[in-house]
């Protein structure tokens, strides 16, 4: 009778043990429903299941069913921990039975088939301890996840436990687990706190490690004591950032000389190693985004767009003789050599017509009218006037376009005389091909260069050799380009125009856009983009750009000072036409005295004929 009994009540025991545990199961699952129905964002679930024990795996089934088909999401992903597609999951939920599952699905976690800044629920089965929590938070936290939620039965209760990384505590990558609500009875405890709080919006004062450069307009430090101010766009930004996020900057200054370094076949050196070996957070200054930089670590979203171009030599400086021609444009020197054309052709025909036809239209003893032609156009004086109305007025009207045209030449020669005019640069890449000058650039640009038409006239250098060429191309007998971003060039205008200005192709060769990097798959890069999306919407960079960078620096024409004195440069051109002028008048003397002495009638008659 005794045995009976005790059988009995061990049969009852087990029944109130049975029940309780699928309560707790119940419970647990009605918890975990709860809280994916307040994710209203999502759109699609993903279910992943992690069992060592295919009994207890379907002894959960009808639960994990349940839950599936009460999460109403518009799409649902079921997939075990065993066998996972690579695919970009937002929202997920591990159902793991112990910590032994935990480390097959934590194999499983990369940026290929996770979102690792989205959302993750944990749904740990058997009874595990908060030191054991603690170690999965720190796994996950060395993958850069955090918003990860847990889901774990103790006693009477089940626990929803996270951790957060930043604390007013300054605690500074924390990951420590905390109960942030419970289930009893059917309900959370206290329904108002989120299930999800925000973690990153505040790191209370953090150091976040960032490497960076001199690299103007965009970024310059600046040393005071023991302090240091970051300026430039970039400098702007990462202030502003740092205030805003409440972040301490801990500044890795890396050499001007070295600055990004290069990424080649998976090697790398400068700023990117640093963030690629992951000695800093992330690093700023100019970064162009790019795929193959992508592929090694996390870039913001671009938040500065600027065109990528050569600087070539500036024209030669235009010949005194040269500059005599400036005044007019060609269609009016064309127009001026036709009248020209004219008057001599007139002059020509005139010449074979009866001698009162030549005194009709020249005037009585004008033995020299093609002479009197230049001699009028140049503001000479005229040896002897036509007496008739006719010829007269034909020499008036002359006159008179001769006076307008060259008060309005030498009025505009003047100012054309002292200006420092020089023939027109290099506008196009085919011009620069076709001259064969070679490009320098730095071999982080040989990257977006390799399909430009000039790619067999690059050549990679470091940054010291770059700043060199570009000093070069001042002149113009240099024989090379250098390739730069159109922000520096503006930059060192601004600085210099009052010395020399550098000169920028006309056709650009692509648009840049520029980033943050950080280190792969970063915490940081979601809050970070939020900010800066702000501040591009609210035009701050612009803004801060303004006060570095203006396009009325691009080939600009430097005006003078003031009226400058005529001196013998200017007037070099009118000297040579002079000498030019002489020597042509002594050549046709000498042959006049030799037709005379020589008696040679042909070409005494051509000379008197002019």
């Amino acid at each position: 009778m005794t045995i009976s009994i005790s059988l009995f009540s061990i049969l009852v025991l087990a029944i109130i043990v049975k029940c309780e545990k699928e309560k707790i199961q119940s419970d647990l699952f009605s918890a975990a429903n709860e809280i994916l129905s307040s994710q209203r964002k999502a759109t699609a679930l993903n279910f992943i299941i992690a069992f060592n024990n295919e009994t207890v795996e379907k002894e959960y089934g009808i639960l994990i069913n349940d839950l599936i088909i009460k999460s109403n999401s518009c799409a649902v992903y079921i997939e075990h921990a065993d066998i996972i597609s690579q695919r970009h999951r937002l929202f997920n939920v591990f159902i793991v039975e112990n910590l032994k599952s935990f480390d097959l699905m934590y194999t499983k976690i990369s940026s290929d088939t996770f979102v690792i800044d989205g959302i993750y629920l944990i749904i740990f089965i058997d009874n595990i301890n908060m030191s054991d929590i603690e170690v999965v938070t720190r796994r996950l936290w060395n993958l850069f996840i955090y918003n990860a939620n847990f889901l774990l039965y103790d006693s009477q209760e089940i626990n929803l436990i996270t951790f957060m990384p930043f604390s007013k505590e300054m605690n500074c990558g924390n990951t420590k687990p905390k109960i942030i609500n419970q289930y009893v009875n059917g309900s959370f405890r206290w329904p108002e706190i989120q299930h999800y709080p925000e973690k990153l919006t505040n790191l209370y004062q953090c150091p976040i490690k960032v490497v960076t450069f001199n690299a103007p307009p965009m970024i310059m430090i600046k040393y005071s004591n023991d302090s240091f101010e970051l300026h430039g766009v970039d400098g702007e930004m990462m202030t502003v950032l740092a205030k805003e996020l409440n972040f301490k900057i801990d500044l890795h200054h890396i050499s001007d000389l070295i600055r990004w370094g290069s990424l080649v076949n998976g090697t790398s050196t400068g700023a990117m190693r640093m963030v690629i070996n992951n000695e800093v957070d992330l690093t700023v200054g100019m970064y162009v985004i790019s795929n193959q930089r992508s592929k090694f670590m996390t870039s913001s979203e671009f938040y500065y767009t600027v065109p990528f171009i050569l600087v070539v030599p500036p024209g030669s400086t235009m010949t005194s003789l040269k500059k005599l021609f400036r005044p007019f444009q060609l269609l009016v020197w064309i127009l001026l050599l036709l009248i020209f054309i004219i008057a001599f052709s007139t002059v020509i025909i005139i010449r074979f017509q009866s001698k009162s036809v030549q005194d009709f239209v020249f005037g009585k003893n004008n033995r020299s009218p093609m002479l009197n032609i230049l001699n009028g156009f140049f503001g000479g004086t005229q040896a002897s006037l036509p007496k008739r109305n006719f010829a007269r007025y034909l020499l008036m009207m002359y006159l008179m376009l001769c006076l307008v045209k060259r008060s309005l030449y030498q009025g505009a020669l003047f100012q054309f005389l002292q200006k420092d005019d020089r023939n027109s640069e290099i506008q196009s890449i085919d011009e620069l091909v076709e001259k064969d000058l070679k490009v320098y650039m730095l071999p982080s640009s040989l990257e977006h260069t390799q399909n430009m038409k000039f790619k067999n006239q690059r050549r990679a250098v470091n940054s010291t050799i770059l700043s060199q060429k570009l000093m070069e191309t001042l002149s113009p007998l240099s024989q090379h380009a250098v390739s730069s971003s159109l922000e520096q060039i503006l930059y060192y205008n601004k600085l210099n125009y009052k010395n020399n200005t550098l000169t920028v192709c006309r056709e650009h060769l692509f648009t840049f856009q520029y980033g943050i990097y950080f280190r792969k798959n970063s915490y940081l890069t979601r809050i970070f983009n939020k900010k800066i999306s702000l501040f591009k919407s609210a035009g701050l960079i612009d803004f801060w750009s303004s006060d570095f960078i203006s396009n009325k620096y691009l080939n600009m024409k430097i005006d003078d000072d003031g009226p400058r004195k005529i001196n013998m440069e200017h007037l070099l051109g009118s000297f040579e036409l002079f000498v030019a002028g002489a020597l042509i008048s002594i050549i046709i003397f000498i042959f006049e005295v030799l037709a005379v002495k020589f008696r040679f009638r042909p070409m005494q008659t051509f000379f008197e004929f002019f």
